[in-house]
Formats: structure tokens, C-alpha cells, sequence
């Protein structure tokens, strides 16, 4: 199974994309960008516009020094059955441009499990994973 993921399936969020864009430094647009995945069973509703932090320190410290926390910002969403799509989406941090950079066919599982209503404000990030299409998470360490 090697790396493969285990999560459990109730707080499993994906952030999928069709279009990786880099214009910007400490910047990429996420183009045809979704959320899927178990957990949005439970979602009420999405913001129009909105933001989510990423914790990606257990995966990229190896470039990092530091926290690597991303910012995953919306300015539209639409709801149908099993997704939400969401417009404008930025994925931003300093580093963006200088850790290996999200492919196409990547995607970002989210563990969503501190984030229920009542636990919620306090615990700022999600901790987040960047996996290949197959399922695989890159594993920087080599």
C-alpha cells in the first residue's frame, strides 16, 4: 500500500483541478476547481466567498524550514450532487513558486475532522496532503 492515504472516510475532503496557472509569484490559479470527497454530506453550505488554510508542514518541511501553510481562496461557488465547484481560486503562499509545483492531474486531500461546528474555532488549518492521480502521496524525503 506504501504511502496511500488512509483517512477516515467521514472527514475526507479533495480539492481536484483541471488547469494548473503560475503568473504570479507566491501564486497559482487553480482553473475548473472542486471540492469532492465523503464529508460534504455534511456541509451546509459553501461561502460565495471564502478561504481555507492548508497545512502541509508533515510533507514539505523538507523544503521548508518553517510552517508551509497555503491559502486556498474562492470568489464563487456553485453546489450539485457530490461537488461543489468553486470560481476564481487562488492557492497562495511564499513559497508556492519554489516547491514542487502542482501538476494537472494532482489533487489535495483534506482532513476535515477538528472542523465540526463546535471545534472548529479552534483549529485554524486543515491538515492537508498533496497526492499524484493514482491515489500516491508525494513523498519529498527522496
Amino acid at each position: 500500500m506504501g504511502d496511500r492515504m488512509l483517512l477516515g472516510e467521514r472527514y475526507r475532503l479533495e480539492v481536484r483541478w483541471s488547469r494548473v496557472v503560475y503568473e504570479k509569484e507566491g501564486e497559482a490559479t487553480l482553473e475548473g476547481c472542486y471540492f469532492s470527497g465523503p464529508v460534504l454530506k455534511e456541509v451546509a453550505q459553501i461561502e460565495q466567498q471564502d478561504h481555507m488554510d492548508l497545512d502541509f508542514v508533515n510533507q514539505y518541511r523538507v523544503f521548508v524550514n518553517q510552517f508551509y501553510i497555503a491559502r486556498l481562496s474562492w470568489n464563487g461557488v456553485k453546489q450539485t450532487l457530490g461537488k461543489i465547484y468553486l470560481r476564481d481560486v487562488t492557492f497562495t503562499n511564499r513559497h508556492v513558486n519554489s516547491v514542487p509545483k502542482l501538476n494537472d492531474d494532482d489533487y489535495i486531500l483534506i482532513n476535515t475532522a477538528n472542523h465540526e461546528e463546535e471545534k472548529h474555532q479552534y483549529n485554524l488549518v486543515y491538515p492537508s496532503y498533496l497526492l499524484r492521480q493514482d491515489g500516491e502521496l508525494y513523498n519529498f524525503k527522496g
